[in-house]
């Protein structure tokens, strides 16, 4: 009996969303959008009603009566779904197992974690607590954070790439994608290649930083981490514009340099390491700290065309800034 009764039922279901299908009035339909989005809440109505006006079915009737049909009236997820091209019967399969669009985040080769909170992913996750961060939140899960200074924040180590976020993703998610990463890209051979120069991955992070605010190609890369290797070396200021310029610090307005601020990052008025690292540098640039060249050069300049001249004495150096900065 019970069984009759179900098969009858679906046919009224079927009859029903046939009826209805023939006089359902279309109404105005929106232009269609690249994503369909479903809210958290929204009910099989809710979503039918915009699905149709949206012109991803064509009728609300044989959608719900689809749902119905397949037990999943109340099974549908939220998220923002790619339904172009599919039928009722596919629409359905995808809402039921969340297989959203995937979103993705984009840290840009040589962005500060200032500019990342200021940037696009900021409309993705809440990235106002980013610079509160520490190096010392994640060295028990990364390894090769270990050795570095604790009271280091995440400048550096964030990876630039292009990374693909889960639904309403935390920021400790996107760190933790990023310093997964950078742990993928400094292989063992880069380790290695580290150790035997008898500097550490924070050395590197640095001057890779610089490199990335310094010059463009590779190959100059390679020139002028050799150049400020030996000024560390020797003892000698790096004299650095790039560090200066990291966050603004007092003492500089509108991209204009104070040789004179006191200040970690003044690689004018201390010699050494700045404080830290002054952006999340590309591989280009790791590779350029890692793989130096070394030359008879110690100095260089860059030109605003993006070229990099060097010059071996003072006064060379000199006339090349009159030359190409004048």
């Amino acid at each position: 009996m019970i069984k009759q009764i179900l098969i009858v039922g679906g046919l009224a279901v079927a009859l029903a969303a046939g009826i209805a299908a023939v006089f359902e009035f279309s109404g105005h339909e929106m232009a269609r959008k690249e994503t369909a989005t479903i809210l958290r809440g929204q009910n099989a109505f809710q979503i039918a009603n915009d699905l149709k006006a949206e012109g991803y079915i064509e009728s609300k009737i044989l959608f719900l009566a689809e749902l119905i049909r397949t037990g999943n009236f109340k099974k549908l997820k939220s998220g923002e779904y790619d339904l172009v091209g599919l039928d009722c019967s596919q629409i359905i399969n995808k809402m039921v197992n969340a297989r959203t669009v995937a979103k993705t985040a984009t840290i840009i080769p040589g962005q500060t974690i200032k500019d990342i909170q200021n940037g696009k992913i900021a409309k993705l996750i809440n990235l106002n607590d980013l610079s509160k961060y520490r190096i010392k939140d994640f060295q028990e899960e990364f390894d090769f954070l270990r050795d570095l200074p604790a009271g280091a924040d995440l400048e550096g180590y964030l990876f630039p790439d292009t990374y693909e976020l889960p639904e309403n993703p935390e920021i400790d998610y996107l760190i933790a994608v990023a310093l997964k990463n950078f742990d993928k890209k400094m292989s063992l051979d880069a380790r290695e290649k580290i150790a035997k120069q008898n500097r550490t991955i924070h050395d590197v992070v640095i001057m890779a930083s610089i490199l990335e605010k310094e010059v463009k190609t590779l190959e100059d890369k390679k020139i002028v981490a050799g150049i400020l290797y030996k000024r560390l070396d020797a003892d000698m200021p790096l004299q650095v514009d790039s560090t200066l310029l990291y966050y603004k610090v007092p003492g500089v307005e509108d991209g204009r340099i104070n040789k004179e601020i006191d200040s970690p990052y003044n690689t004018y008025k201390y010699a050494g390491w700045p404080a830290g690292p002054i952006c999340n540098p590309d591989e280009k640039s790791f590779e350029g700290a890692i793989e130096p060249i070394e030359t008879s050069y110690w100095y260089y300049l860059s030109t605003s065309d993006g070229a990099t001249i060097f010059s071996k004495t003072y006064n060379e150096h000199l006339t090349n800034i009159a030359q190409y900065l004048h």
